[in-house]
């Protein structure tokens, strides 16, 4: 007797593992519909719990990608070493969507890698832009719940404030007549004597001093241009990116077009650094870019100027939203911000040393602009200086750095890490329960934000001071030691610092190519709701 269909699609939604449930496609042409035809292969390979997280390190004179997972990376099913990408040069993950990467490597390679299926797309330069890298406003797209193939947007960059022309300083004359008339002046002015245009003037040491009509002209001119320059709106009413499909295989331009009001000026774009990093401690240490968020068929870009872009993929429009504005909280000027997302949609993390700030957009309803609501604050001061003087806390950590000069190993009395463990006392500390011991306002370092939990409110730090990395818990805000992210170095002054970071999760299907250069097509295997 022949079962239900929806009984049928219930025993076989139950099968696992995954190469059980593909097999049972070769029973029968009613398995393989019901299966194909319900999407019970999909869920399978979507990406799904946390694995570990990817880190760009930086140090004196060398910068490479290290995997800090669970357990260890080194088990096979993810290569946490980025050993089969197309090119053995590969110094950083420039940006990363739903278990693929984005990668450029020394030679001025870049290219697309899925670490859990080792499968590598190299992609074309763009025909209208400069060579890019980790800083360039560069970001992927892929959603394997609508479609196999990624793509790259390119987006356009704020120009950058011009510099004005140096004037050419003659020597001064052997004698000034000037100082004749201004001997009580501090800096009395200069005359400026010029055989070629037959005309002098007085002028300070707090202005150029040009040796001709032509170089002064320039001067005025070059400035004319930087207040005009500076009086545009940005971003623009129509906003052109370049934007490459695995699809077609080549770049094309998209324009969208902006709905509401521009976030400002050129010049006020100009205030804000060009870089997140600028304020941390060390220089070379922080993210050298703004991150981004795909949600819901949209792409959300944290731009320079204290706002984010929201990208509709589906139609062709963007709006701005400003960003929180963390300078008036608790006199914090330069904060490291974070753009994830977690459980709740679009999360904009604020961290400075180790105070921190949880807003949550809210697009409901609609019709009306998001807004920002802020979820969460804590000093983390206590709970750190907690943690730091534990003597057994190496016996907790569950998570391990794959680095090659690391002899570590998953050993028996290792703790796994779980998620859905909240009431586990060892190694943890209660942010709430220790803030009355917050007597002593020293310094303690900074945190690095290294991701969020895709589908629960955990966020994940690096703390710089100890060389260690932390899950904070934002329901229950307790502090979970995972273990220690930081990779030898050389030399034990220079240590290494984290650059960029993001937890990662496999995505199991794609179509990519492997190393012999043989893609894979699942398009048939795994059907849309929209095929």
């Amino acid at each position: 007797m022949d079962l239900p269909d929806e009984v049928l699609a219930d025993i076989l939604s139950r099968v696992v593992p995954l190469r059980h449930l593909a097999e049972c496609r070769r029973v029968c042409a009613r398995w393989r519909a019901t299966i194909d035809g319900r999407r019970l292969v999909l869920p399978h390979l979507l990406p799904g719990a946390p694995r570990g997280a990817f880190i760009n390190f930086t140090a004196d004179g060398w910068s490479d990608t290290y995997f800090f997972a669970r357990g260890g990376g080194s088990g096979g099913d993810v290569d946490a070493r980025l050993a089969d990408a197309p090119t053995r040069w590969c110094t950083a993950f420039v940006d990363h969507c739903n278990g693929l990467l984005l990668c450029e490597a020394t030679e001025g390679a870049r290219f697309v890698y899925n670490p859990a299926t080792r499968r590598s797309a190299t992609l074309p330069p763009p025909p209208h832009a400069e060579p890019w890298g980790v800083a360039s406003a560069a970001y992927l797209v892929f959603d394997p719940a609508v479609s196999l193939h990624h793509k790259v947007f390119l987006l356009p960059e704020l120009t950058g404030e011009p510099e004005p022309p140096k004037p050419n300083d003659p020597p001064p004359p052997m004698f000034n007549v000037a100082r004749l008339f201004f001997a009580d002046s501090a800096a009395p002015p200069q005359i400026d004597s010029d055989e070629d245009d037959g005309e002098d003037w007085l002028y300070t040491e707090d202005e150029p001093r040009w040796r001709s009509r032509a170089g002064r002209r320039e001067h005025l001119q070059a400035k004319e241009a930087k207040d005009t320059l500076g009086l545009m709106e940005w971003p623009p009413l129509l906003y052109v990116a370049q934007v490459f499909s695995s699809m077609t295989g080549r770049w094309e331009e998209r324009t969208f077009v902006r709905e509401g009001s521009a976030a400002g000026t050129v010049a006020d774009m100009w205030s804000d650094p060009p870089s997140p990093n600028y304020g941390c401690a060390v220089p070379q240490c922080g993210p050298r870019r703004r991150h981004s968020v795909y949600w819901r068929r949209s792409l959300y870009v944290h731009c320079r100027g204290g706002f984010i872009i929201r990208l509709s993929l589906l139609t062709g429009k963007y709006v701005v939203i400003k960003t929180p504005e963390v300078a008036k909280l608790a006199g914090h000027r330069w904060a490291t911000p974070y753009l994830s997302k977690s459980r709740k949609g679009v999360y904009y993390t604020a961290v400075a040393d180790v105070n921190l700030w949880i807003w949550v957009l809210n697009e409901e309803p609609t019709t009306v602009p998001p807004r920002w609501e802020m979820v969460h604050q804590a000093d983390l001061r206590p709970s750190l200086r907690q943690l730091s003087y534990e003597s057994n806390q190496e016996k907790n950590k569950s998570w391990i750095l794959d680095d090659p000069l690391r002899r570590e190993s998953v050993e028996p009395a290792f703790r796994e890490w779980d998620s859905d463990d909240d009431d586990d006392d060892g190694g943890d500390a209660n942010v709430a329960e220790q803030a009355s011991n917050n007597a002593l306002n020293q310094y303690m370092g900074w945190l690095d934000v290294l991701g969020y939990h895709p589908h629960k409110e955990i966020v994940f730090f690096g703390y710089q001071h100890k060389h260690r990395a932390f899950a904070y818990h934002l329901r229950t805000c307790k502090l979970e030691y995972l273990g220690c992210p930081a990779p030898i170095s050389d030399d034990p002054c220079f240590p290494a610092y984290v650059q960029e970071s993001f937890v990662y999760a496999p995505c199991r299907i794609d179509m990519l190519s492997d190393r012999n250069g043989t893609s894979v097509d699942l398009s048939n295997w795994v059907r849309y709701a929209s095929q």
